[in-house]
């Protein structure tokens, strides 16, 4: 007998899938000896999910396999010529709530010292209980 249960649905934690937009998903397979490429967002049946992840990293390990071997790649996924003329014309720009250039700005583990703390402490200063500082631990 079922006594307690819960649906939890998030709409948009898979993109939807257009047809015609996996054309501009790279293949595991790069032209950069010793680069090979994995990840949901990569040419695969599962999209962007764990599953598509999993899929993917097995299909750069046969890639991975097949080089070692010695035999040829197979063909890589031609890039589309608008996303090369408009690549040409890009203009990088700062991400937005991003203070700061280093590792932790953008998610990376390091070492926290006196600098790296008050640069913490003033993008996210709910981490902090403002009796201890972690230099000093």
């Amino acid at each position: 007998k079922l006594l307690k249960y819960s649906v939890v649905k998030v709409p948009r934690s898979v993109y939807a899938a257009i047809p015609g937009r996996n054309k501009y998903r790279p293949s595991q397979t790069t032209p950069i000896p010793q680069f090979t490429m994995a990840g949901c967002y990569t040419s695969q049946k599962f999209l962007g999910s764990m599953e598509g992840a999993t899929l993917s990293g097995k299909l750069a390990a046969e890639v991975i396999a097949n080089r070692a071997k010695g035999n040829a790649d197979k063909p890589i996924k031609e890039i589309q010529q608008h996303i090369i003329d408009a690549a040409s014309s890009y203009e990088a720009k700062d991400p937005v709530g991003v203070k700061g250039d280093g590792a932790i700005a953008f998610g990376g583990g390091y070492t926290v010292g006196k600098k790296e703390e008050d640069l913490l402490r003033e993008s996210d200063p709910a981490q902090y209980n403002d009796q201890k500082e972690l230099s000093t631990v």
